[in-house]
């Protein structure tokens, strides 16, 4: 029997799903949240096998509460269920270790596939949330190659577009603050940008964060 908790936003969402779900006999609803706050309130009480998880939710979204309960100590099998196909969101979900994605327009046989492969410890993202995350990444490399920027100036960018100081970035990366500031000097003329606004702005339309 897969225990799952549910968390959305929308009562209908949680509803609708726990219909779709309590027609397979290997699955049970064992509780649900509106938000991220609630769910990790009763959380401390039940261990769900998998965490059906929405994203966008008020108080406290699902990549707040994967983290939150990461501070706690636990680590629960999640499988995102989102109607946003936003290669960012993807990109967090994978940066903080969560096992699957489907979009909310998915059929029953691809949820229940996706909740069984997280279940047993797999991963599920489905193809249409692949697909534009793949599409990011090649348009990403893209601008990399038409500004032709070294694998270091890449993580000089990102680090300076979240706010690292020089000595911060210099200690990241074992280098010196000078050769910091030569490699921004050098992005910056690459980018044909005139400052560290223009530099950061770069990072974020081409998605290098």
């Amino acid at each position: 029997m897969i225990r799952i908790f549910i968390v959305d936003d929308h009562q209908v969402v949680i509803d609708g799903i726990s219909s779709i779900l309590s027609e397979v006999e290997e699955i049970k609803i064992i509780g649900s949240a509106l938000n991220g706050l609630e769910a990790l309130r009763k959380l401390e009480i039940e261990s769900p096998d998998v965490l059906l998880l929405d994203i966008n939710m008020p108080e406290m979204d699902g990549i707040q509460l994967v983290r939150a309960l990461k501070e706690k100590g636990r680590t629960l099998n999640t499988l995102v269920l989102t109607m946003h196909n936003n290669p960012q969101f993807t990109k967090e979900l994978i940066a903080e270790g969560v096992q699957g994605c489907v979009l909310k327009n998915a059929g029953k046989k691809d949820l229940i596939l996706a909740i069984t492969e997280v279940n047993n410890g797999g991963t599920f993202y489905s193809e249409a949330v692949t697909d534009s995350l793949k599409e990011s990444l090649d348009k990403t490399q893209e601008a990399i190659d038409e500004v032709q920027l070294t694998k270091r100036e890449v993580e000089i960018v990102k680090l300076i577009a979240l706010e690292n100081t020089t000595n911060e970035i210099a200690e990241k990366l074992s280098i010196s603050a000078y050769t910091v500031d030569t490699h921004r000097k050098n992005i910056i003329n690459k980018l044909g940008v005139k400052n560290l606004a223009g530099l950061v702005r770069f990072a974020f339309e081409k998605n290098l964060l």
